[in-house]
């Protein structure tokens, strides 16, 4: 019997392919990777792969549906195998059809085939440029990589899961295709099932040896990075697809024999067994895609012959499953919560909500693409190619000019602190330094204006803060030295308008003839270390009478930071924030729709806090249970702090630490335009409202350390917020509080009697 008619079943086994490669995507996000068939370098033991494969309990009447769909997709990975199978068969078939068994043209199957791919690819390509652009961090793109991509190459470990993670078996689809005269010249010339041994021989014992040698790139091995690993399934459907055209009854007779279902069945048990190893993870997957084939073909047949013409919503997914497959990763990430809740029917709600988001942006990108090429054909048959071009060209250039002109116009209005692109809003006004890090430009006068922010940075000859002061001190000068982050050094307001500053001015006319000097060592961003660091190097040359920090609720995680980690983030070595490269970059456009606008959105959709919000807040420092900065960051912050206390001991000065609370200890939501949604922070199980003052106070007692804690007076200050409403820093409101107090706590203290001569 001809093999020349139309196989319904193939659609249909396609849609059942990404059905099942949509539902390992879900599950996975939901319960995790599974260990069997995803072996890696850092594999845990054997007993631990099995073990994970309990059942999970606990849920109630959603036990059973739960555990079922857990493993059902689980193993959904096998959707790949079948999709290379079909592939393999559904390219044959349309071959054998169109040419017989002669030599079909070769660039013409390559033009055909690239016609199919990349409209679609290059859109998707697109979309994720303006995602990236808008939604996410510009340093995850890489020009060279996204060019490479783009074309299809994804061999390496990083571009792999490039972009979208399931876009790699793009790039195995592209390569087999790029070897598939090859697979056809040896149909032809030494038949399938020879083809078939000799692609399952080499392949096999190719991907074995790298499964023995690779490490770091062992996933994208076994996974498919290069065609030959994954070539016998391909080469299989080629010989299924030439064995059914040539003789099509013989064929779908011994495929639905039952002693082919029963070796089917025994196969797959088998390939499961195989998959918890990595010697068996040479032939776990073609077997159990073989086997899954094999199991599928039989039940098809029978929907086939009941439904002959092809319709329903397995064919039609199969007919759409190249557009589908590119968009559903992104849809189940965006409807699915990560992580097992206990509500089911939240995670039923989320596999239709991204089945749903699957569907619509299929069509979407089906239908766009559809759109723009019947234009450009139309336009192209009226105008030319050349004129086609230029056309184009002048779109994308209208297009730049609006968006750079929406950057100069938000710049003009509300400028961001673009952090993903030139770092800190601060950083103009820094300079890298070796011994602390980084400190100010030393004697410059810095203008800063980002968020709420529009002041002035005046730096002394030493990259600090405030006035010149000289090394040998007066007689009857009291000197304090204060170090801290931006609170005090301090970000957002004038340089003269810190609490340092207004302290000095405040001791000295409560103190009369007495001279006070307020000597600044902060610097934003500063931490415990660099405390530490700055006491030990300037405190024996200026010899205070007193050192004074302000320790921020966050000292806790700073202390934990490297320098080069906190100079990557400033920003030293990317383009400034004024400069050419910036503005084209859209950089305070992408900022304001990617950090700001987007968090208040996933609010909504994902009811959960907004992250940039929730990190200006510092509620993570009021959060109960072990974090590593309460514990480690506790501890290496303690050890600064001993080593400031010894520093000053041995120069006879006095200690004495500033608590500074965080903003949303002080202010509520109607006062911080960026307090998430979603957080309560009277919620005694989650949130701790004073862990850091506590912990910081226990390590002021251990070191006989003089403790004031401002949260108590920044509460009392008065009616309005003294903290930023768009940002976490002080006011001048606030910094004027803060001087206040802290000058009349000092006088009360008895630090300024005696003086020091």
């Amino acid at each position: 019997m001809s093999g020349r008619g139309t196989l319904t079943w193939v659609d249909r086994l396609k849609g059942l392919a990404l059905v099942w490669i949509f539902l390992n995507h879900a599950v996975e996000r939901i319960f995790g990777f599974p260990y069997m068939a995803n072996p890696t370098a850092d594999w845990p033991p054997l007993e631990t792969r099995i073990g994970q494969l309990a059942p999970v309990a606990g849920h109630g009447h959603w036990d059973i549906p739960l555990n079922v769909l857990r493993y059902l997709g689980w193993t959904g990975d096998q959707g790949v195998q079948l999709f290379l199978i079909v592939s393999g068969f559904a390219l044959t078939w349309g071959i054998l059809g169109r040419c017989g068994e002669e030599s079909f043209p070769t660039l013409d199957f390559y033009r055909r085939r690239l016609a199919r791919i990349y409209p679609l690819w290059w859109t998707v390509h697109l979309l994720a440029l303006g995602a990236i652009i808008f939604l996410a961090n510009s340093r995850s793109l890489e020009a060279l990589k996204f060019a490479l991509s783009a074309l299809g190459v994804r061999v390496t470990g990083s571009l792999f899961y490039f972009l979208v993670s399931s876009w790699w078996f793009i790039g195995l689809i592209l390569q087999l295709y790029l070897v598939y005269p090859l697979i056809w010249e040896g149909l032809r010339r030494v038949g399938p099932l020879r083809t078939l041994v000799v692609s399952c021989v080499c392949a096999l014992t190719i991907r074995g040896i790298g499964l023995a040698v690779f490490t770091e790139y062992l996933d994208p091995w076994q996974r498919g990075a290069i065609f030959v690993t994954r070539l016998p399934e391909f080469a299989l459907g080629v010989c299924l697809a030439w064995w059914m055209f040539h003789d099509r009854n013989a064929t779908d007779t011994r495929l639905r024999h039952p002693a082919s279902a029963a070796v089917a069945v025994l196969g797959y048990a088998v390939g499961l067994i195989l998959s918890f190893s990595l010697i068996g993870m040479t032939l776990a997957p073609v077997l159990l895609g073989a086997s899954a084939f094999v199991l599928l073909y039989c039940a098809l047949q029978r929907i086939e012959r009941r439904n002959p013409a092809g319709k329903g919503a397995l064919a039609w997914v199969g007919v759409h499953s190249y557009a589908l497959y590119l968009v559903h990763e992104p849809a189940v990430s965006l409807a699915i919560p990560r992580g097992l809740t206990e509500d089911g029917w939240r995670i039923v709600g989320g596999l239709i909500g991204a089945a749903a988001l699957t569907i619509a942006g299929a069509r979407v990108l089906e239908c766009a693409v559809s759109s723009a090429l019947g234009l450009l054909g139309r336009v192209r048959l009226r105008i030319g190619g050349w004129r086609t071009a230029l056309v184009c060209a002048a779109a994308v250039a209208l297009a730049m000019s609006l968006l750079v002109g929406i950057e100069l116009s938000i710049r003009w209005r509300w400028p961001q602190e673009a952090f993903a692109d030139s770092g800190w809003g601060e950083r103009p006004a820094l300079d890298p330094d070796p011994d602390f890090g980084w400190r100010l430009r030393p004697s410059a006068v810095t203008h800063l204006r980002w968020e709420s922010y529009d002041y002035t940075v005046t730096a002394n000859s030493l990259g600090f803060p405030g006035p010149e002061y000289p090394r040998e001190r007066a007689p009857g000068t009291y000197r304090i030295l204060t170090t801290g982050d931006a609170f005090t050094s301090a970000e957002g307001v004038d340089t003269e308008q810190s609490w340092p500053r207004i302290l000095e001015r405040r001791l000295a006319a409560e103190l009369g003839e007495r001279k006070i000097e307020v000597m600044n060592f902060a610097i934003s961003g500063y931490g415990p270390r660099q405390y530490a660091e700055i006491v030990e190097r300037f405190a024996p040359q200026f010899q205070p009478d007193l050192v004074l920090i302000g320790f921020f609720v966050n000292d806790y995680a700073d202390v934990l930071e490297s320098d080069d980690k906190v100079r990557q983030e400033i920003g030293f070595g990317r383009p400034r924030s004024d400069s050419l490269e910036s503005v084209l970059r859209l950089s305070n456009f992408r900022h304001l729709i990617g950090v700001k606008a987007r968090g208040r959105i996933e609010e909504v959709i994902r009811s959960r806090p907004d992250w940039y919000g929730y990190y200006l807040g510092n509620f993570r420092f009021l959060e109960r249970g072990d974090h590593e900065w309460s514990t480690r960051g506790r501890d290496a912050a303690e050890e600064c702090l001993a080593r400031v206390a010894n520093t000053a001991e041995a120069l006879k000065a006095k200690v004495a630490i500033a608590m500074i609370p965080a903003p949303v200890q002080v202010c509520g939501p109607d006062e911080l335009a960026y307090y998430p949604r979603h957080v309560d922070l009277d919620n005694s199980e989650d949130f701790d409202q004073e862990l850091p003052q506590r912990l910081t106070r226990e390590i002021a007692q251990r070191l006989s350390i003089a403790f004031y804690d401002l949260l108590p007076v920044m509460r009392a200050g008065g009616s309005e917020c003294p903290y930023q409403p768009r940002n976490m820093h002080w006011t001048a409101t606030g910094h004027e509080v803060v001087a206040t107090y802290l000058s009349q706590a000092l006088m009360d203290a008895g630090y300024f009697d005696p003086i020091k001569e």
